[in-house]
């Protein structure tokens, strides 16, 4: 296929200050460096992080072959040091760079080959369009939809690519998952701080920090060579045998499937296999490989593990507790540290993660919690203050869940069954408890938006009673807003309307103040209005 290398032919989209252009990998490196790329407009959201890990595995991993530091580099130097690092993995041509090579016993891009005879014999079709490659699983995301067109561009794939491979857990049968994940049923999350600007002033700070740790990872359980593979689609792959840990470099790049794009006529679609083992043997490690966008779980029953994201997704409970390290036990991931350069203005906590259950993908998550600099400087230090704001956050959640439980639960409750005629109060009746649990996610929909704001806004306060009692004021009106809600859509005889509304008033009122007497006086100012 013709203009299908990513090292010589203009693939890869960008908008730079001249406008949308396109170029290939190595001027997409170069353009990063010289902060050209403002951004990659052809990449999807769910795709970005995935795609910025690969760039930055690879430049750091080419830059300590050529034994230099400094990221910011013009193509020429991109294009013959992939190659050069391509040529020491055992390829000779451009192949490994390639969508599509009609020889399966060669790689193409993100694309272990088949050695001997064998060729496609235990291939099928697997994708017609990248976005049914990409993740398969997320066919059924919400935030992401599948095959979304037919007619896709050679960039489509590469990204499609990158992101089966370096995000992919297990999905059944022979469909292992990557290495950097606790598990097939595990999650890969990407969390990291990173600095207000473009998408090349946060590749360099992160290639940056990769050269910063390489050391130590080298100097790590892991056994890793400085010599070892990067390129892990290159070597043969017969799909029963795996890739030790202790062979490759430490910013190796994973592929965890065996896949093909091939030629069918005007089009390119994608074929696969099953394999026996996963690619790199590492299910003792439960995903602790040192990846530093990964945090660790310290606590658990069979030690450190690679953290996973559950069920409940990124809640501000699990945001709360990966930015103090706290209620887990949680090693920081290494892209948590500030790095050099962060000295002036706000940045960014970012956590992304595909939520993924036994062979599903519960959707494509994102948060990102803006740190001004006066709290940036209290979240980063090791003194008494930090932990004053960490004991404030704490407290911040417990008020939360005590008012949801202890307060609008009864209330929300109350109104749903005098409005309905019943007498008694069934905490348990199936459409009552559907419409609780939609109050409950707006009432934690409404304050987990506020927690971050309100907990920089007071994080120069000293007075705990004063910033605590701003948080319940916050919390009461988020509460006071659901049940409010739920009494404006619940389908009810009109008669009891206002019965049952006045009641639910009661005991919203009457437990807030129970349990939270500090807002005795707010109240009294609310009632009197």
């Amino acid at each position: 296929m013709e203009q299908d290398n990513l090292l010589t032919d203009p693939i890869l989209g960008l908008e730079s200050p001249a406008g949308f252009e396109r170029t290939d990998l190595p001027g997409l490196l170069a353009a990063l460096g010289d902060d050209r790329a403002l951004s990659l407009p052809n990449l999807q959201r769910h795709q970005e992080d995935a795609f910025h890990i690969f760039l930055c595995y690879l430049a750091a991993a080419v830059l300590c072959r050529q034994s230099a530091k400094d990221p910011v580099q013009d193509a020429a130097f991109w294009r013959k040091s992939v190659r050069e690092l391509t040529h020491s993995e055992g390829v000779s041509d451009d192949s490994a760079w390639t969508l599509v090579v009609s020889d399966p016993s060669r790689p193409a891009f993100m694309q272990p080959p088949t050695p001997g005879s064998e060729g496609f014999a235990h291939f099928s079709l697997k994708a017609e369009t990248p976005d049914a490659l990409d993740l398969l699983p997320t066919a059924k995301n919400h935030d992401v939809k599948s095959s979304r067109s037919a007619r896709s561009h050679l960039e489509d794939w590469v990204y499609a690519l990158v992101s089966l491979q370096t995000m992919s857990g297990f999905f059944g049968s022979g469909n292992y998952g990557i290495a950097r994940m606790n598990g097939g049923y595990g999650s890969r999350p990407v969390v990291a701080l990173i600095p207000v600007g473009t998408w090349g002033r946060r590749w360099r700070s992160d290639v940056a920090r990769l050269l910063e740790i390489r050391e130590e990872l080298l100097g790590g359980a892991w056994h890793y060579q400085p010599d070892g593979v990067v390129l892990t689609w290159v070597p043969s792959w017969d799909r029963k045998s795996s890739i030790a840990v202790s062979s490759l470099d430490p910013f190796f790049v994973e592929v965890c499937r065996a896949v093909r794009l091939m030629q069918d006529k005007e089009r390119l679609v994608t074929w696969a296999a099953t394999s026996k083992t996963p690619r790199i043997a590492a299910g003792d490690a439960l995903g602790v490989l040192g990846d530093p966008w990964i945090p660790v779980k310290l606590e658990g029953k069979k030690g450190p593990q690679a953290l996973t994201v559950g069920p409940a997704g990124l809640s501000a409970e699990l945001l709360r507790n990966l930015l103090f390290f706290e209620d887990g036990g949680y090693r920081p991931a290494a892209m948590q540290r500030p790095p050099a350069g962060f000295t002036e203005g706000p940045v960014r906590f970012s956590v992304s993660v595909f939520v993924r259950g036994q062979g599903t993908t519960d959707g494509f998550q994102h948060r990102e919690i803006t740190i001004p600099p006066q709290a940036r400087t209290l979240l980063f230090s090791s003194g008494p203050e930090r932990e004053a704001l960490a004991a404030r956050s704490r407290r911040a959640l417990e008020h939360a869940g005590l008012l949801e439980i202890r307060a609008l639960k009864p209330a929300v409750l109350s109104f749903l069954q005098g409005a309905g005629g019943s007498q008694t109060l069934n905490w348990d009746q199936r459409q009552i408890n559907t419409w609780w649990q939609k109050a409950a996610r707006a009432f934690r929909a409404s304050w987990s938006a506020e927690l971050f704001p309100w907990l920089w806004r007071t994080a120069e306060e000293t007075n705990d009673e004063e910033a605590d009692r701003a948080w319940l004021l916050s919390l009461r009106e988020s509460a006071q807003a659901a049940l409010d809600t739920v009494v404006r859509e619940y389908p009810r005889r009109q008669g009891r309307r206002f019965r049952s509304r006045a009641v639910a008033e009661d005991i919203f009122i009457g437990s807030l103040l129970k349990h939270f007497p500090q807002l005795k006086e707010a109240s009294r100012g609310a009632t009197s209005n």
